[in-house]
């Protein structure tokens, strides 16, 4: 990766690494079963979580700064914010092809970073809501801070599921969890 020149613009780029390792560090931690597990009364399982993460990014760094979504099809409608994912009729992603987008977008997204001069993290984003206040800048950390926070959710899911009698499995050795 090539750092930006604006130390604020360097800081994002690091923050957007971190955050989104964690990301994917979870979602690989969990086993095939639980990727779409969601406690009773509730709907956002743990691969709607990683997904939305996706769609955060799209929509709150990339979009705002090429004017262009680069999602891949149907995903908009699948992780966005007030998406139904309980009420869903077809298959979802599977974990590697999401862990595959979620890594080549962290690309694009310190890419994108890097191309914006600083002055331009302090002005509205290109199609900002009238009378709104926030800066580019500001749309860019907090889609990172909201995709920090659906981590908290994510690992939240995982030790749910690991704390129910039902769902115990032997142990397996790390790196063998399906």
């Amino acid at each position: 990766m090539e750092y930006a020149s604006s130390p604020r613009a360097r800081v994002m780029q690091e923050l957007a690494a971190e955050v989104r390792h964690k990301t994917l560090q979870i979602l690989q931690a969990a086993r095939a079963s639980e990727l779409t597990w969601a406690p009773p009364g509730t709907a956002n399982h743990l691969l709607w979580h990683a997904g939305h993460a996706l769609w955060l990014q799209d929509e709150l760094c990339i979009e705002p700064v090429t004017g262009r979504s680069e999602l891949p099809s149907g995903y908009a409608e699948l992780f966005q914010m007030g998406s139904r994912p309980g009420r869903l009729r077809r298959a979802w992603p599977t974990r590697e092809e999401l862990g595959q987008h979620l890594q080549v977008q962290l690309a694009r997204v310190q890419e994108v970073i890097r191309s914006v001069p600083d002055a331009d993290l302090d002005r509205p984003p290109r199609h900002a809501q009238p009378g709104s206040s926030r800066t580019l800048g500001y749309c860019i950390l907090h889609g990172l801070h909201d995709e920090a926070n659906h981590q908290g959710e994510m690992y939240l899911l995982l030790k749910m599921q690991r704390l129910r009698p039902d769902a115990r499995s032997p142990q397996v050795p790390p790196g063998r969890e399906t």
